[in-house]
């Protein structure tokens, strides 16, 4: 990687159009800033030959033969290098098992960590196609405001004239995280200290986070496996270094690709709800304590949302997260993840 390029990390899971997607997009982006792309696949063998032979075919911006290797070890089983347009390099590694979002960034984290220069990395979610000046406009409100993370404007990939997100806030009465301003109009920018007054994280799809700010509060928590841990870091930041917002930082987003988390209550998949409502008490635990007996009887009452859309089977997730974070469960649900492939072997067809 060279000296001063930004690391650009993608935690992938069996979605290679995704990804390739999203580095069709990056290819359109300016060479300054200089940057490097680093993708973790958590979802195996199959699905790392897989997103090779998907990045590396004529169709898309990273044609020729994989580079292997001899890799950043532990916990990657091999790596290999593509070129994204001819000029930038595309690192893929194959994660020894499921690393979970965390887990996948902070890989990559450790191993970048290593090397000096570079002054802060963007954090992207796979199913995101940003527009050419998305990194360019965080890095340089990073530093014209002297935040440590700074979020871009997420949109919907259909819906132009509307906000995704702004940011996340954490809503304490209501046990529950919002997108601000979603829905708002595109257009006019808003006033940029009223969005970061009422932001307590940048929105997970897309945060650049600085070199210092990352060495001052850490890696990200691994404890929650999948979602919550964007928010977690994100509170950390405000409070060392504040977190800002890009608004010409334009990143459309599809949302939800991986394991359908996206979808209405009735159709979201139950491992979505699972770790939902499981990592609600994980977070409230350790960020806002006082609020945690609060927080345990209004995520049981929250699971009875999913009866009201007539969703037997997520109503159960809900309350099966639910007991998991009452007694404390974090890390990869094996267990759950079992039952559900357990179910699924015997579903009819």
């Amino acid at each position: 990687m060279p000296n001063a390029a930004i690391p650009i990390v993608i935690v992938g899971f069996r979605n290679p159009s995704d990804v390739a997607a999203c580095l069709r997009a990056l290819a359109k982006a300016p060479r300054e800033p200089e940057f490097s792309v680093f993708i973790c696949e958590n979802g195996g063998r199959e699905a790392y030959e897989k997103l090779l032979a998907t990045l590396s075919a004529e169709d898309v911006p990273c044609p020729g033969a994989p580079v292997a290797l001899d890799g950043p070890g532990a916990p990657f089983l091999r790596a290999c290098r593509l070129q994204l347009a001819q000029t930038i390099d595309v690192t893929i590694g194959e994660a020894r098992e499921n690393l979970g979002y965390a887990g996948g960034i902070n890989a990559w984290i450790r191993f970048l960590l290593q090397q000096n220069g570079w002054p802060g990395l963007w954090v992207l979610n796979p199913d995101t196609e940003p527009t050419p000046a998305a990194l360019a406009e965080l890095v340089d409100y990073a530093q014209e405001y002297s935040k440590g993370m700074v979020g871009s404007r997420i949109m919907f990939m259909d819906r132009p004239d509307v906000v995704g997100s702004r940011g996340l806030s954490w809503n304490c009465w209501h046990a529950r995280t919002t997108g601000v301003d979603i829905y708002a109009p595109a257009t006019p920018a808003p006033d940029r200290l009223d969005v970061e007054r009422r932001i307590d994280s940048p929105h997970g799809a897309s945060f650049y986070i600085t070199r210092p700010c990352l060495e001052k509060i850490g890696l990200m928590d691994e404890r929650y496996f999948l979602y919550f841990e964007d928010l977690d870091w994100g509170l950390h930041a405000k409070a060392t270094h504040g977190v800002g917002y890009a608004y010409r930082s334009v990143v459309p987003h599809a949302g939800g690709t991986t394991i359908g988390s996206a979808s209405g209550r009735a159709s979201r998949s139950q491992l979505a709800v699972y770790l939902d409502f499981r990592n609600r008490l994980l977070f409230v635990r350790k960020n806002y304590p006082g609020w945690y007996f609060w927080t345990v009887a209004m995520v049981l009452a929250r699971s009875a949302e999913f009866l009201a859309v007539g969703s037997k089977r997520n109503f159960r997730a809900a309350l099966s997260g639910w007991r998991a974070g009452v007694i404390g469960e974090t890390g990869r649900p094996d267990h759950y993840l079992n039952r559900l492939a357990s179910q699924a072997s015997v579903a009819p067809d």
